[in-house]
């Protein structure tokens, strides 16, 4: 049975918040410092005839906490409460309803697609993508929230099966994994798109999957790759592939057009040194147009810039600390859900945290993926607490088995 204690601070789980808060900090610290959209009319006013007072005033108003930073704040906030709404219900509880919201999140997703087709409401077109339902307060973003959504729906599916140890029991997790994917491709989320996979392969491997089984899918997925690359990407991603070989005639052409965003990146990063350029200080804080999505998908750059190689590694050993406790909580549950919820929730933190880093040095594609409660971003942030609620939530309950431990299998099975 569940244990009767649902918030108990004393158990393996809350040490999570450290990190988690230390990578808000960090992330509220960049998004201030790049916030420049704060009065640009107002500092407009300033001339020779301004008063004193009134250019002090004026300097007030363009120092104060910006528009996004004010967002990013309501969105931290948000999403704690959203943790601690996750921590209720046990996740046992939580797991009976996976099935209806997997269903409610693809419908969602179906909808963005159809909205290439006919012009629906609340749906806006942002940079040639249909990602959000704007409800005008605030957007939500479907595709983010798929990820803690399907690792429920993995998890409880695989929870006490042992099918997926022959080749038709697989079937059923990579189609569950395969459809949303193909829907937020046609967002298109290449980043979001390509992050499910890992978590896919990652709950079957502790689940018991056989190893050649996974190792054949993945040497499978590697032959069609350029299959892939032709048929089912579109121009200007297979040019972010190309970037990172420098797939160009014209040297001067990468550094202005497709290498741009990368080379600034690259350049953010150099500069910073050791030590940085200091809080608030450094062109690329100072000017943000050199630097673009330098809040969200390029913030890791920003906190390279103003700390150096000591704030990034900072930043990296953060998500370590993540990754070792919330692998101690998988290890010492022994309810298979649960487990599988632990890692599930792991794998998909350390995935966007991995896939934004080498993005952002030049090791991966630019697909927009964000760096985990640091980027900005309302639907990113909920997301990844709802999925550190879950994993808290895992934490805190152990339930007893009286049967075999989780995913013992017989070679035969």
């Amino acid at each position: 049975m569940p244990s009767a204690k649902v918030l108990n601070l004393t158990r393996l789980g809350w040490g999570l918040a450290i990190p988690v808060a230390f990578l808000i900090l960090v992330g509220l610290a960049c998004i201030h410092a790049t916030d420049r959209d704060t009065a640009p009319s107002a500092l407009q006013q300033i001339d020779d005839t301004t008063s004193a007072a009134d250019r002090n005033r004026l300097a007030q108003i363009h120092d104060a906490i910006g528009p996004r930073t004010t967002r990013q704040i309501f969105y931290a906030v948000s999403g704690v409460v959203l943790m601690f709404v996750t921590l209720v219900p046990s996740y046992q509880k939580v797991g009976r309803y996976t099935y209806i919201a997997y269903g409610v999140t693809i419908v969602l997703l179906i909808l963005l697609v159809l909205d290439r087709y006919f012009d629906l409401p609340l749906i806006p077109v942002r940079n040639n993508s249909r990602r959000w339902i704007d409800f005008r307060i605030f957007s939500l973003q479907p595709s983010e929230f798929m990820k803690p959504i399907l690792i429920l729906t993995l998890a409880r599916y695989l929870r006490f099966r042992s099918s997926y140890r022959r080749w038709r029991g697989l079937v059923v997790p990579f189609l569950l994994t395969i459809f949303p994917m193909v829907l937020i491709l046609k967002q298109p989320d290449l980043g979001t798109m390509l992050m499910l996979l890992p978590v896919l392969f990652a709950m079957l491997f502790v689940a018991g999957a056989r190893l050649r089984h996974l190792a054949i899918i993945i040497a499978l997925g590697c032959v069609t790759m350029p299959i892939f690359f032709q048929l089912g990407m579109k121009d200007y991603q297979r040019d972010r592939i190309r970037v990172l070989f420098r797939q160009y005639d014209d040297d001067a052409a990468w550094h202005k057009d497709q290498g741009y965003q990368l080379r600034q990146s690259k350049i953010a990063l150099g500069t910073g040194g050791l030590t940085g350029e200091g809080y608030g200080e450094g062109v690329f804080v100072q000017y943000t147009e050199l630097l673009p999505e330098e809040h969200n998908d390029f913030i890791y750059a920003i906190i390279g810039h103003q700390w150096g190689l000591i704030g990034g590694v900072l930043v990296i050993l953060a998500y370590c600390v993540i990754i070792v406790l919330g692998l101690e909580v998988a290890l010492v549950t022994n309810d298979p859900f649960g487990r599988l919820l632990a890692v599930g929730v792991v794998v998909m933190i350390v995935v966007q945290a991995l896939l934004n880093v080498c993005m952002t040095v030049g090791l991966a594609p630019i697909t927009g993926m964000t760096l985990p409660f640091v980027s900005f971003g309302g639907s990113s942030m909920w997301a990844n607490f709802i999925g550190l609620g879950l994993l808290v939530n895992v934490a805190q309950r152990r339930p007893m088995l009286i049967a075999h431990k989780p995913f013992e299998h017989r070679d035969d099975e």
